[in-house]
C-alpha cells in the first residue's frame, strides 16, 4: 500500500466531508493518512506534521481537499510546502502531488506549484481510482462513457425551465424534438425554440415548422417540433418546460435520438 497523506481545513470537515473521502479511499490499495489518525495527542502539531510529510517512510505521495477554505489556511499552505520540499528533493523519482477539487474551484484558482501537476474534480465519479492511480505513479486510464453527440444545458426561465441542446460537431438539418404525447397534453412541456447557443430566445423563424402529434416507430403517441432549419456547434434547439421530461427525441427528422432526462 502506498502511503498518502491528506492535508484539509478543519472547517471542511464540518459535515464530515474528509472523513467521506478517507472512508472511500481506505477501500484502494492505499494507507490514508491525516491528523487525526496518525498524529499523536498532546504533542505539537506541525513538528509531527512536517515530519510526517518530508519523511520518506512515512509519506509516498501528498493531496489536499482544495477549497476556498484550504486555500485561505496558513497551516494548509506551510503543509504544501513541506511537500513541495519533498517533491524536490525527490529529483524526479516521483512523488505524488495532486489537489481533490471541489466543483468551487477552478484550475485558476490552484496555487503555482499545483498548476502544473494533473488535479483531481471530486466531480468525477471515477476520482477514488484517479487517487489510487497517481500514489502508485501509473496512468488512470480513463474511458469516457455515458455521453450523447449532443452538448445539453438547461436554463431558467420566467415559466419554468428550457432545454438547449445542439450538436457537438454535426450540422443537423431538417431538425425535430419529440416528447412523449402526455408531456405536451398536460402543459407541462409546452414550446421549442432556436436560436444562437448560449441565448435562450423569445422567437425565431421557422422554415416548414412542424408542430404536431406523431406517433412514433415503436407506436408510442408522441409530439413533435421541427424544421427545416439547420442545428450546429453554434445554433441551438431550445424546448421549454415546467418540470423536466422523463426523456426526449432529437436529432435529424429521419434519425432521432433518444435521451433520458432523469
Amino acid at each position: 500500500m502506498k502511503k498518502l497523506w491528506l492535508t484539509y481545513a478543519w472547517k471542511d470537515n464540518e459535515d464530515q466531508d474528509l472523513d467521506f473521502i478517507v472512508q472511500e479511499l481506505d477501500k484502494k490499495d492505499l494507507e490514508v493518512k491525516f491528523d487525526r489518525r496518525n498524529l499523536i495527542p498532546g504533542q505539537r502539531l506541525w513538528d509531527q506534521i512536517g515530519q510526517q510529510i518530508t519523511n520518506l517512510n512515512q509519506c509516498e505521495a501528498w493531496g489536499i481537499l482544495l477549497t476556498s477554505n484550504s486555500l485561505n489556511s496558513g497551516p494548509c499552505m506551510e503543509e504544501l510546502a513541506y511537500a513541495l520540499d519533498r517533491a524536490i528533493e525527490a529529483k524526479g523519482t516521483g512523488f505524488p502531488m495532486f489537489a481533490l477539487m471541489t466543483d468551487s474551484i477552478t484550475s485558476k484558482d490552484l496555487p503555482p506549484s499545483l498548476k502544473v501537476r494533473l488535479c483531481i474534480p471530486l466531480t468525477n465519479n471515477d476520482w477514488k481510482n484517479q487517487v489510487e492511480a497517481a500514489c502508485h505513479l501509473r496512468p488512470s486510464g480513463f474511458t469516457p462513457s455515458g455521453l450523447y453527440a449532443f452538448v445539453m444545458t438547461e436554463h431558467l426561465t420566467p415559466n419554468g425551465f428550457c432545454l438547449e441542446i445542439r450538436p457537438r460537431f454535426d450540422r443537423i438539418a431538417p431538425v425535430a424534438i419529440v416528447v412523449d404525447l402526455d408531456e405536451k397534453l398536460s402543459g407541462n412541456v409546452f414550446d421549442s425554440s432556436l436560436g444562437p447557443a448560449g441565448r435562450v430566445p423569445t422567437g425565431f423563424v421557422a422554415h416548414s415548422r412542424i408542430d404536431s402529434e406523431t406517433t412514433l416507430t415503436d407506436g408510442s403517441k408522441a409530439w413533435v417540433w421541427g424544421a427545416d432549419n439547420e442545428t450546429n456547434s453554434t445554433y441551438s434547439y431550445f424546448l421549454f418546460y415546467k418540470s423536466r421530461p422523463k426523456r426526449i427525441w432529437f436529432g435529424h427528422q429521419q434519425n432521432l435520438v433518444l435521451i433520458n432526462m432523469k
